[in-house]
Formats: C-alpha cells, structure tokens, sequence
C-alpha cells in the first residue's frame, strides 16, 4: 500500500470519527445528502427508539466471519435487522433473509452458498410477518436504509414491491448489485433477490446520509466488507447512541482484536472501519455487531426497545 493511499485511509477514518463525535455531542454540521421523506420532522424533536429483529441463524464457520481464526470451527450466527421509530414514523435498517429461504434454502441460495452458510429460518421470521405483529405493514415504512446488498441484509427487499417507500443505499452499492445481477451467479449477492427491483423506489446517496435532518437516524460509508456498505447511527431518546455496523463488524471480536472480516472485498478499508467503531465506542456509543450470538443472547428484542 502506497504512502498516499494510507494518508488518505487515516482521514477518512479520522472524519468519520470527527463526524460520529460531532452527533454525539450535538453539534451542527451541513452535509451532501439525498432528499429527505420529511421536512416536518426535522423541525420537531421527535422521540426516536430502535427495535430489534432476528430473522434466524447461519451455521457457519468462525474462519467465515473473523479472517483465518479457528478455521473449522462451527459458528451459528444470528441474522438481524432493525425497525427505527422516528416520531411516528417508521425506519427499516435492512431485511433480512428472503423468505423463499424458510422453504428451501439451496433451491434459493444455491449449493456453494449453502455449504459455508447455512440458513435455518422459520417462516414466521420473515421481515413483513415480524413487523406485521406491531401492527405495522411495509407500505406504512417511511423509508429503508440498506447497508448493502447481501441476501442476509436485502432478502426481503420484495416485500416492498408497488409501494413508494424509498431504499436508501450508498450509490457505490448498487453498481456492485447491477453488475453482480447481470452475472447471474448465485453469490452473497442473490440475483432473484433484486428481481422486482424495477418496481422498487430505490434511492442513492453518496456519503453520508441525515434521514430527517436532526442528527438522530444518520447512514455514513463503512466500504470494505463491500464496496458501498453503509453503517447507521441512532440517536435514541433514551440510552446510548446506537452504531448498527451491519457487516462491517460481524462480532465484538472483530473490533477488539482488529481482525477483518472473512469476507471482505478490501481488507485494508475493513479494519478503517473497525476502528472508527472503536473510537465511536470510546466516546459513548454502544456499537452493535450484526452477527455476533455471544453479543445477541442477552439483547432485548422487539417488541421490547432495544435501549441500554
């Protein structure tokens, strides 16, 4: 790696730590972003809480999730995903798996697939079915923040066909999912998960991202696991600020021994985006790995608020 190349790592790990401090303490700051579902929310401080969904597991191996450590060892992770409530307004950070890998996963996800990632999911776990049990259908969703376009994260992206909610993705993504659907191979990037994109309300931002406006639901750039991840900072009203890392941190252990993940499209951006994490939990945030069982046995989950 040239000089200039890790000159230009440090800054921008050093600005996203300067921007996630910036929040936490309330600061203003003006940033690029895409148009926001609502103006009038932003004028209000509105309550903001976060919910918890699990959406089955994995049976993986632990080399798949921390980066040639304990190669063979059996793994099972949680799949999860988040509802965000903005006021009385609705947020989902992710999917989750399709539901067509609740009747038969290799069919969906094919054999390769399969044989290092394992789903086992109950057709109850399904994203619209969990929401469905608040009383909440995906057409009453303001808007959905992809991290990236995995089949555990963007699975159930379909439940939103016809409708208008808008799914807010970094612009670098979906180039990745165009090119990965155009292929056709079955990899973490499932092709008929994006079948109905042409009937989705699909928007990119570039960066990072202020939903409402008011600094408490805030996507910022995380590349490294993929190319366009995203990560997600909740400001709630109670408790601590959440960092939902998604896949740019599988496990607590990924950051405290700055090991990457063992999928990663580029290792170097990887571990930037571990130590943003550490520092953002230094400074007060409880930062939430998206697939650690260790970390998820004791959390509260919805209905119960995910607070700490």
């Amino acid at each position: 790696m040239s000089s200039d190349l890790t000159r230009r790592g440090f800054l921008k790990s050093a600005g996203a730590v300067a921007f996630s401090a910036g929040v936490l303490t309330g600061a203003s700051h003006s940033w690029a972003q895409a148009k926001k579902p609502s103006t009038e929310a932003a004028k209000a401080k509105a309550k903001v809480e976060a919910r918890a969904f699990l959406c089955g597991i994995l049976k993986t191996q632990t080399q798949y999730m921390l980066k040639d450590t304990r190669v063979g060892t059996p793994f099972n992770i949680p799949v999860t995903f988040f509802l965000i409530k903005h006021g009385n307004d609705w947020v989902a950070f992710d999917t989750g798996n399709n539901a067509l890998v609740a009747k038969d996963p290799v069919a969906y996800w094919g054999e390769a697939v399969t044989k290092a990632y394992f789903p086992v999911m109950k057709d109850y776990e399904e994203f619209h079915v969990q929401i469905e049990r608040l009383g909440i259908k995906p057409k009453d969703i303001k808007a959905v923040i992809l991290s990236h376009g995995h089949l555990d994260h963007a699975g159930a992206i379909d439940n939103f066909k016809g409708t208008d909610v808008p799914i807010y993705l970094q612009k670098a993504e979906l180039e990745i999912i165009k090119k990965a659907v155009e292929e056709g191979k079955k990899t973490a990037y499932i092709p008929e998960d994006f079948k109905v994109i042409d009937e989705l309300n699909i928007k990119t931002v570039d960066g990072v991202f202020d939903l409402f406006g008011d600094q408490t639901v805030v996507a910022f750039p995380t590349p490294g696991h993929t190319g366009g991840h995203q990560s997600l900072l909740v400001k709630q009203t109670e408790g601590k600020p959440l960092v939902l890392a998604a896949d740019a941190m599988y496990t607590l252990e990924n950051m405290q021994e700055a090991i990457p993940p063992g999928l990663a499209m580029d290792i170097p951006q990887a571990l930037q985006a571990l130590y943003v994490f550490k520092a953002m939990k230094l400074i007060g945030s409880e930062v939430v790995p998206s697939h650690d069982p260790a970390y998820w046995k004791e959390k509260p989950i919805a209905p119960k608020p995910f607070v700490f």
